[in-house]
């Protein structure tokens, strides 16, 4: 399934005095859409300790038009693998205003230790949330 949620975006996410969002800005929403679809699936604090954090291990964008801060992000956030190594994500950003595709985004995740500095093996249950989304 697809989760999707918006972001206001604000003149501060500008490149320079471009009035375009940056596309670092971009992949910060992505990563914080990435939070909110955890809450979603309902991984919690028993699933996932606090010390315990996503991270990407690789990831791959392309862009198709700039987003006017005044705009906002709607992102679209699609599981598309789950492994107990980790998982893959799509994410497609669109203009909330203008439902116009802005960019998408492939993550590869994994799961730290912040506090062992080891990846985490993913359970089976986890894995089940993640893809259904």
């Amino acid at each position: 399934m697809t989760f999707e949620t918006e972001f206001e975006t604000r003149h501060s996410d500008c490149f320079a005095a471009t009035g375009f969002v940056h596309a670092g800005v971009l992949l910060a929403l992505t990563e914080m859409a990435y939070a909110r679809f955890e809450q979603h699936c309902g991984i919690d604090a028993g699933l996932k300790p606090e010390h315990v954090y996503a991270v990407q291990r690789s990831t791959t964008a392309t862009y198709f038009s700039p987003l006017r801060w005044q705009e906002g992000a709607r992102i679209r956030v699609h599981t598309t693998e789950a492994t107990e190594r980790g998982f893959s994500q799509d994410f497609e950003v669109l203009s909330a205003a203008a439902g116009r595709e802005v960019a998408r985004f492939t993550h590869r995740w994994v799961w730290l230790d912040t506090e062992a500095g080891r990846p985490v093996t993913m359970s089976g249950e986890v894995q089940r949330l993640l893809l259904r989304g």
